[in-house]
C-alpha cells in the first residue's frame, strides 16, 4: 500500500473517531455490584450535593519582631468565599490580598509596596503596586572610642 493512501486513511479514521466522542457523556458506575451503566446527555446539576455550610474565621497576629500577619474568611449561604490576608513587617513592607470565590470562578486583588511589583494585571488578579517602603539602615560602629573603654 502506498504510504500517502495509508497517510490519508489514517488522519480520515482520526476524524472519523474524534467525531464520535460525546463530551456530555456520563459514565454511571457502581460501587456495590450493581450494573453500571452509561448515561445519555445530561446535565450537571446540584442534586445530591449537601447545601454550603456558612462560616467565617479571622486571626492577627505580631511577633516579638513586630512582623503583622493576618487572615479572615468567611463563607455565606449561597457557597461564596471572601477573604483576605496579608502581612506587614517592622519597616513598612507590606502584602493585603483581598479575594472572592464564588460561581464566576476565583478573584484577587493584591495591594503592595514590595519592590519589583509592577501594576499589571494577571488573569483574574488585580495588582495595585506602590511605592515601596524605604528602608533605614542603622549601622553601628564595631570600633569603640577610646572614652567608652
Amino acid at each position: 500500500m502506498d504510504k500517502v493512501l495509508l497517510y490519508n486513511v489514517c488522519i480520515v479514521m482520526l476524524i472519523v473517531i474524534c467525531g464520535a466522542y460525546k463530551p456530555n457523556s456520563i459514565a454511571r458506575v457502581s460501587l456495590d455490584g450493581e450494573d453500571s451503566t452509561i448515561g445519555e446527555e445530561s446535565e450537571l446539576s446540584a442534586e445530591g450535593f449537601e447545601k454550603p455550610v456558612p462560616y467565617n474565621f479571622m486571626y492577627n497576629h505580631q511577633d516579638t519582631f513586630g512582623n503583622v500577619q493576618h487572615r479572615e474568611e468567611n463563607k455565606n449561604e449561597d457557597g461564596v468565599v471572601r477573604g483576605s490576608y496579608g502581612y506587614r513587617d517592622p519597616l513598612g513592607m507590606y502584602r493585603h490580598v483581598s479575594y472572592v470565590a464564588d460561581a464566576n470562578g476565583f478573584h484577587a486583588v493584591l495591594r503592595t509596596n514590595e519592590p519589583g511589583i509592577e501594576n499589571k494585571n494577571s488573569a483574574d488578579v488585580a495588582v495595585v503596586a506602590q511605592v515601596p517602603a524605604r528602608y533605614k539602615l542603622s549601622r553601628q560602629d564595631s570600633s569603640e572610642s577610646d572614652d567608652d573603654r
